[in-house]
């Protein structure tokens, strides 16, 4: 099928076609690897937890050639980005951006299920999600911009906003990894920005599945997108003007939008992420440092400690719940992440079963730590993201510390030592334990591999 590409209505979304056809530098792409490893690693880390595991082997699934990670199951593209991409934020442990969410994790899932089902090259699959993330940390930027303002509209509607770019990403790396002429391309960016899946969920107050299965849900409309637009579909330019026009329109920032995406292909924006040393909610993070930090805490004995304080940016401060009862709950809870490394000396994976979030000790000392809103964190919310961990002991004494920003930024990054044996405990968490060299091997050569090849090794053969 031949057609003529779209010509863009808007000068952000003419920058947009213009960097889809653009080169990649070798440096951007070779981080762009790390990245997708990464998101690979904690995908199967995902697919081994209660109740996904549970789920995803039950669940009556069409036949297709699209690797469900961790499982020993194949389906159709759709399907497999929907369950892979609910696995992939399950951990809490994928990578980030600092403007405010997991931007890789459903380019990740959805560009692989497409590449997968049309048998792309690991070169291919690393550069469209390079381009798509690209795309979609700008387009974040402008979500979460909007977000306050959707919610005091409509409070119940957009509480986690896995919506617009997590559909507009597993789209973009889906279609150009399957080296799709340019009217497709365009499309398909169309017809995913055309769209959102939103959910209705409050992660920090509770925890529960569904919050998780709204970003599988937009990572499974980004790949339909990617086979409409494949299969002939337009998208509307019209929706392009009507939607994303407010964002050039407040009074406030005149053409915001247009300047965010002016320096598409000059400043990489993937090569600014994090990656967790920690498996909870990033916004833990903070304050876990800098409890951490404090000068011999190492040698408090829980039961001398009278009370924790924690200031912080707002976002943060949301969660602040002490009695979290769920996995998802207590990766989002700042009490229980700081009385669980304060009770074991460290946070894992293993810390967030039921039988340690229901620890008594542990939950004891969670309701000792208030979080509190600080002003200048705040202010300098979202370039840094700060907290001031102050522990007041029941002798009198006060011990504290404060971080600008947490482990795994850009500006403090975890080692390439650290990082190979996180993606090996990751992959550990979901494989057997005869897989995990042969997994581990298959991410540290994607690049050079066939995604089908990667996507076999990151199963499992029962």
């Amino acid at each position: 099928m031949t057609r003529e590409p779209p010509e863009p209505v808007r000068e952000w979304e003419a920058a947009v076609f213009e960097f889809l056809d653009a080169p990649v530098p070798e440096e951007v792409l070779e981080h762009g690897a790390k990245t997708v490893a990464d998101v690979l690693a904690a995908t199967v880390a995902g697919s081994a937890a209660p109740p996904y595991r549970e789920t995803w082997a039950a669940m009556d699934l069409p036949a297709g050639p699209a690797t469900v990670l961790g499982t020993d199951r194949t389906t159709a593209p759709m399907q497999a980005a929907a369950l892979n991409g609910t696995a992939a934020i399950v951990q809490e442990v994928e990578e980030g951006h600092n403007t405010g969410g997991h931007v890789g994790s459903g380019i990740v899932v959805g560009g692989l299920a497409v590449a997968e089902a049309t048998d792309a090259s690991g070169e291919q699959f690393v550069e469209a999600c390079v381009r798509a993330y690209e795309v979609c940390a700008r387009l974040e930027e402008a979500l979460f911009r909007m977000k306050g303002r959707i919610n005091d509209a409509v409070p119940w509607l957009v509480r986690n906003p896995h919506a617009t770019w997590t559909v507009v990403g597993p789209a973009l790396a889906g279609v150009l990894a399957t080296g799709a002429d340019t009217a497709t391309v365009r499309e398909t960016f169309r017809l995913a920005a055309n769209r959102a899946v939103v959910s209705m969920d409050d992660p920090y107050a509770s925890g529960p599945p569904s919050r998780n299965l709204t970003a599988g849900a937009s990572a499974s409309v980004g790949v339909l997108m990617a086979q409409q637009a494949r299969a002939g579909m337009t998208g509307s330019g019209g929706v392009i003007e009507a939607v994303y026009d407010p964002f050039d329109d407040d009074e406030a920032d005149p053409g915001w939008l247009t300047d965010r995406f002016a320096d598409l292909g000059e400043r990489w924006e993937s090569t600014y992420n994090y990656f967790k040393p920690y498996p909870s909610c990033r916004y833990t993070h903070p304050p876990l440092d800098a409890l951490r930090d404090v000068d011999g805490v190492s040698q408090f004995d829980p039961d001398d400690i009278d009370r924790i304080v924690v200031e912080t940016y707002a976002n943060a401060a949301e969660m602040r719940r002490q009695d979290p009862d769920t996995l998802t709950g207590a990766k989002f809870s700042i009490p229980y992440v700081l009385a669980r490394y304060l009770q074991s000396g460290e946070v894992t994976l293993e810390h967030f079963d039921p039988e340690s979030i229901a620890d008594p000790a542990v939950r004891s000392l969670a309701e000792r730590v208030e979080v509190r809103v600080d002003s200048a964190f705040e202010a300098a919310f979202s370039e840094d993201w700060g907290a001031r961990v102050t522990v007041e002991l029941t002798d009198g004494s006060r011990h504290a510390a404060e971080r600008t920003y947490p482990r795994g930024d850009y500006r403090d990054p975890i080692d390439d030592e650290a990082f190979d044996e996180r993606l090996r405990t990751l992959l550990a968490w979901g494989l057997p334990d005869a897989a995990v060299a042969d997994a581990h091997d298959a991410l540290s050569t994607l690049r050079r591999s066939a995604v089908r090849d990667t996507a076999t090794a990151l199963a499992t053969d029962s």
